[in-house]
């Protein structure tokens, strides 16, 4: 990156895709003082900008105070766990032979894979019981 005169920075060296960038002049040691080195960049709608605006106006907090505070203080619940996905992985399985048990008893009678029905069925249902309890205490 090359610095020019008027304060900016050169990033591009191709005159058609020149782009430049405000160089921030900060006090010298800032950063070693409040040790906050690295910058984190949030893309938001002009919707989500304008209410995270607000949230800032009501706190009093400054938006980087105000972003550091919320990301540092949320809970944070994961999506699903390798447990969780290996369970959906056992459903999934489980429903796709559910399928193809529903069309043998189509084609051959229902009475010859009841059995097999009731019993992935409890399967199932015990599974989807125990994703659905972890995922209410998480």
């Amino acid at each position: 990156m090359e610095s020019v005169p008027d304060g900016h920075n050169v990033e591009s060296q191709n005159p058609k895709t020149m782009t430049f960038t405000r160089r921030k002049k900060s006090p010298p040691g800032a950063s070693e003082k409040s040790g906050k080195s690295y910058v984190v960049s949030v893309r938001l709608n002009e919707e989500q900008y304008k209410t995270v605006q607000e949230y800032c106006r009501k706190s009093g907090r400054k938006l980087s105070d105000f972003w550091r505070h919320a990301l540092l203080n949320a809970k944070v619940t994961a999506i699903a766990t390798p447990d969780d996905m290996a369970i959906l992985r056992q459903i999934g399985s489980m429903a796709n032979n559910l399928n193809q048990l529903a069309k043998k008893a189509n084609e051959a009678g229902f009475k010859l894979v009841e059995w097999s029905l009731k019993g992935l069925s409890k399967e199932i249902k015990t599974l989807y019981t125990r994703l659905s309890y972890d995922w209410r205490h998480n």
